[in-house]
């Protein structure tokens, strides 16, 4: 784990809200608090030296210190808006040299939504990636580096759920972007399925693949990010 500072938690959920009717005049809002049991894997590098990220769920959530991540999403009629955030702050000690190695990452995702069918929506927006570290070096001169980098990427993407009534309910969503503007590349495809436990109230299961693929500065302020997120996702979905 000591490609910790680098390692980039990204997470994207779609709320699965039952369908609605589009000519709908009122506001239908939807808050998807997840989790996600996430590995990595890739490779990630810093003036020209690369190092390969190879994390299972279990070396990151032991190394969690503190996390929270989320969608909202409101509709009404045949458009919307919505977000999905998540913070994570990872911490690690090294022997060689001693040292504290705090590594912090967040993923801000800002969209809009446009209702094709029943059973079809079209998203579009943006997502701002940060990644922080901090080492700390323990002994007489107790010095501390900090770097961060952050980008930001484009995304439209297609999200295709069941409609009706009835209290099972699936989805799948898939997006695309970056396009050379912030990442070479990124997409993402997340299926999953969904119980209503009440009005108001629904459990989803689901797994998600996510990819990364990004690059920066030439020589000496050269940085390449290149990894693959997936893992199975659970949220709950309040419905207002």
């Amino acid at each position: 784990m000591r490609n910790l500072g680098l390692l980039l938690l990204l997470m994207m959920s779609a709320s699965a809200a039952s369908a609605q009717d589009p000519t709908s005049d009122t506001w239908n809002v939807t808050v998807t608090p997840y989790l996600m049991g996430a590995s990595m894997s890739g490779t990630t590098g810093i003036a020209g030296r690369e190092a390969t990220i190879d994390a299972s769920a279990h070396d990151i959530f032991s190394h969690l210190q503190f996390g929270a991540m989320g969608v909202i999403a409101a509709r009404k009629g045949a458009w919307g808006v919505g977000g999905d955030f998540i913070w994570m702050a990872l911490g690690t000690t090294t022997e060689n040299p001693p040292a504290n190695i705090d590594p912090n990452q967040g993923a801000f995702a800002f969209y809009g939504l446009r209702r094709l069918s029943p059973n079809a929506e079209f998203t579009f927006g943006a997502r701002w990636n940060i990644l922080q570290a901090r080492i700390g070096f323990k002994g007489p001169a107790e010095t501390a580096l900090e770097q961060t980098k952050q980008w930001v990427d484009p995304i439209v993407g297609l999200n295709l759920r069941t409609a009706g009534a009835g209290r099972l309910h699936a989805r799948l969503y898939t997006e695309v972007g970056g396009f050379g503007v912030g990442s070479k590349v990124t997409w993402q495809v997340f299926p999953a399925i969904g119980f209503d436990v009440g009005k108001v109230v629904a459990v989803d299961l689901g797994y998600r693949w996510l990819d990364l693929d990004y690059e920066s500065g030439e020589a000496l302020t050269a940085f390449k990010y290149d990894v693959l997120t997936q893992g199975p996702v659970i949220g709950f979905v309040f419905r207002f």
